[in-house]
Formats: structure tokens, sequence, C-alpha cells
């Protein structure tokens, strides 16, 4: 063989294993995503939030980082909900779903109620944003329906599962939602 149809053949091979290289075989399942547990209550833990604006930006969504607890068969599995800030009822539901009321509860001296900690981070990219506070590690119940997006079945918060002791009676004026998904 000829050295230029040698270094041809060379090039050929070489091309076609660095071709090969990246190529990698990924199971169809695993692309789909993370598949919905069963509709149930369940008993989730905080461990963080990962805030960023809304699409429209105008809002913040809090975009809590939950997993399940307390259930051998969904043990570590992220359950998913944003937040919004332009929705206080559902941020108040979520505290209260973890057995605390949220800071001016009561919105005394015109002040909006607070998640209970602090946010640390530049105050205009909620990206930056770091809770530090007693929600932390903390442990809910959570109503959980499956639903669709986009056609792939995933789960929703149908309701947070208020724990604040005598909430009715402190907070009169407090109405959970019973089922935040939207129709």
């Amino acid at each position: 063989m000829r050295y230029h149809d040698k270094l041809k053949q060379y090039n050929t091979k070489r091309k076609r294993e660095k071709q090969m290289a990246f190529q990698f075989k990924v199971d169809a399942d695993e692309l789909k995503g993370p598949q919905p547990v069963p509709a149930g209550v369940y008993t989730v833990r905080l461990k963080g939030f990962k805030p960023k604006l809304s699409k429209k930006g105008d809002t913040t969504n809090l975009n809590p980082q939950v997993e399940i607890c307390d259930n051998p068969l969904f043990e570590g599995k992220p359950l998913f909900t944003s937040l919004n800030s332009a929705i206080p009822s559902f941020i108040n539901d979520f505290c209260h779903s973890f057995g605390l009321p949220m800071d001016n509860q009561l919105g005394e001296g015109g002040l909006d109620p607070q998640l209970p900690g602090d946010w640390d981070g530049d105050e205009t990219d909620p990206s930056t944003w770091k809770y530090t506070g007693p929600l932390l590690g903390r442990t809910a119940q959570w109503e959980v329906v499956e639903g669709t997006y986009q056609g792939k079945p995933k789960n929703e918060i149908r309701c947070f599962i208020c724990t604040v002791p005598n909430c009715a009676s402190e907070y009169p004026d407090i109405r959970h939602s019973t089922n935040m998904v939207r129709e």
C-alpha cells in the first residue's frame, strides 16, 4: 500500500474514532424525566430555595427544594412547586405546612407577612438569594396529585396541610387553599 493510501486510511479511521468518542447510549425512558409519585399525602423536608425571576420578570419564583421523607418507596424523591411572590396566600400556606406562622403574620404596621428567616444576596437578582431560617430541615405534609404538562405526567401540589397549632383561632382571617391545581 502506498504511503498516501495508508495515510488516507489512517485519517479516516481517526475521524471515526473521534466521532465515536462522544457517542453514548441513553435509555429513552431516562430522557423522559422523573416519573411522578402516586397521588397521596407525603411528608417532605425543605432543603432550601432556588429563587429566580418569573418569565415576565415582574415577580419572583422561590422554587423551594424539597424531598419526600418517611416513605421507603419514594425516600429522597424531589417534589416541585414554584411559590410565586404574586400569590402570597400560597406562600402563607407553604409556611404553615411546616408548622410556623409567617413573620408579621397579621400584617401589622402596614407591612406584608414574610417567610420567617433571612435572605442574603443581591436584592435585584433573586438567583443570588440564599435563605437562612427556621424552615430549613423542617418537615411538612403536602397533598400531591398527578397531572400533565405538555402531554407528560407530572406531580402537582393540591394543598399544603397546615400544622400551625391553633391556626384557625389565632389567625381567623386566614383561609388555607384546598385546591391549588390549575384546571
